[in-house]
């Protein structure tokens, strides 16, 4: 017959949890409020523990990153007793820096969230917090955009992707990741059961790359947030996207700014949302769409019943556009943010139009 846990003396039950709390998320893992008394007296000390090696782990990261990057760890430290969120964001972080992070996140039990956007780890710097991926079993949310990555190092984390069970959010935009990272990703994620968000924009891919991605993902179907902007994606890729759209049932956001699907892929991307039951946010900025795209997207909005944010920014829709897309808003309740702003050939009338569309609607966002 198993021994109960409440028949085990002290010393006995603090070895069986002692190593679990060092090595698990320590906020979550204790559960302090139901707790027994006992249990709380037992892990009171081991919790103590793990929280002061973690944050000795930080410090040296800090001491060895130096400048702006190890003031704000320092701050964090000094505010929170366990540092699960750590924003470095443009904090002039080299490959060196990084690695020291790398090393901190070895050791961490805490840590869910990482921003390393617009540094300069390059390479070097993201290979070592790939292979500190490789043994993190809490950090979820990981930005590296920004950092001129290449393929190499892109082909590094995709392979931490492939023995990571818990990162959901990766950050890879405004990189030089190319054909060799990007699809190094798109095979990572046929194995990957847990990523939800990918951005894999402004990386300089090609179309086909790109669509290697969304092909992989049809498939695999995870991931509710992708980035694809500025990857030369034209009508035709624009199409299988909207193949893509029509069939998700997850895709909640979808960032295809800076393309150049114009209005044929507009087009296509408005029958997916006559079906589309899931995605509330689209990005079309910079896409050379016109009326006849603009229309199509209108006529979509009559019937769709989820999309909440549409993107237009910087493209040519003209007044006759802009009516189109004022009359669909008077029949739909569901948008609530609509940017057109930089459409230049959007008149007098067509602003008057949208304007006299949303007068009234409490919370809507209207930029243009």
């Amino acid at each position: 017959m198993p021994t109960r846990i409440g028949d085990l003396d002290d010393e006995v039950l603090l070895e069986m949890i002692a190593k679990p709390l060092a090595e698990s998320d320590i906020a979550s893992a204790v559960a302090f409020k139901r707790c027994s008394r006992r249990f709380k007296n037992l892990a009171t000390k081991p919790v103590a523990d793990a929280v002061k090696r973690t944050n000795e782990n930080w410090r040296a990261a800090a001491a060895s990153i130096g400048g702006p990057g190890a003031a704000k760890i320092r701050g964090k430290l000094g505010r929170n007793e366990v540092l699960k969120t750590l924003d470095l964001s443009g904090k002039k972080i080299d490959g060196e820096g990084a690695a020291a992070i790398a090393g901190a996140l070895r050791g961490n039990a805490v840590l869910t969230s990482l921003n390393l956007q617009s540094n300069c780890i390059r390479d070097e710097g993201v290979a070592a917090i790939a292979e500190a991926l490789q043994g993190n079993g809490v950090l979820t949310v990981l930005t590296i955009g920004g950092n001129k990555i290449s393929g190499e190092g892109a082909t590094a984390i995709a392979e931490a992707l492939r023995g990571n069970g818990v990162l959901t959010n990766l950050n890879l935009g405004w990189n030089k990741i190319g054909a060799e990272g990007a699809t190094a990703i798109a095979e990572a994620l046929r194995g990957n059961g847990v990523l939800t968000s990918l951005d894999v924009g402004f990386n300089g891919l090609t179309e086909e790359v790109a669509l290697g991605i969304v092909r992989v993902e049809r498939q695999r179907n995870k991931l509710t947030w992708l980035g694809v902007a500025d990857c030369s994606i034209g009508p035709t890729g624009a199409a299988e996207i909207a193949e893509y759209v029509s069939g998700s049932e997850v895709l909640t956001e979808l960032k295809l700014g800076a393309n150049k699907i114009r209005d044929e892929g507009a087009k296509a991307l408005a029958s997916a949302l006559r079906v589309n039951e899931v995605l509330t946010n689209l990005s079309l900025y910079g896409n050379s769409i016109r009326a006849e795209g603009a229309e199509a997207l209108a006529s979509a909005l009559r019937v769709n019943g989820v999309l909440t944010t549409l993107n237009l920014v910087d493209n040519n829709i003209g007044d006759e556009g802009a009516v189109a897309l004022a009359s669909a808003l008077r029949v739909n309740g569901v948008l609530t943010t609509l940017d057109l702003r930089l459409n230049l050939s959007i008149g007098d009338e067509g602003k008057k139009a949208i304007q006299d569309a949303v007068s009234g609607r409490e919370g809507f966002k209207l930029m243009m």
